[in-house]
């Protein structure tokens, strides 16, 4: 697959900011950028851990309005 570059412009502090969390979460700033962009553009599905964290909070919103309603 060919592949692009694509340039910005951010503050010193921003960059700074980027590196150490990605550094601090044993990522790189590729991946972390691109996975933003295919969410932006809608191409990425959630994650399993996500999706998971999702069914779990509604369960719990479940539980708590039926609760209410008793």
């Amino acid at each position: 697959m060919a592949e692009t570059r694509i340039n910005i412009r951010i503050s010193p502090e921003r960059k700074d900011a980027l590196l150490q969390k990605v550094k601090d979460e044993g990522k790189n700033v590729t991946d972390v950028l691109v996975d933003l962009i295919d969410r932006y553009v809608g191409n990425k599905v959630e994650t399993g851990e996500i999706l998971e964290l999702r069914q779990r909070v509604q369960k719990l919103e479940e539980v708590v309005l039926g609760e209410i309603a008793a």
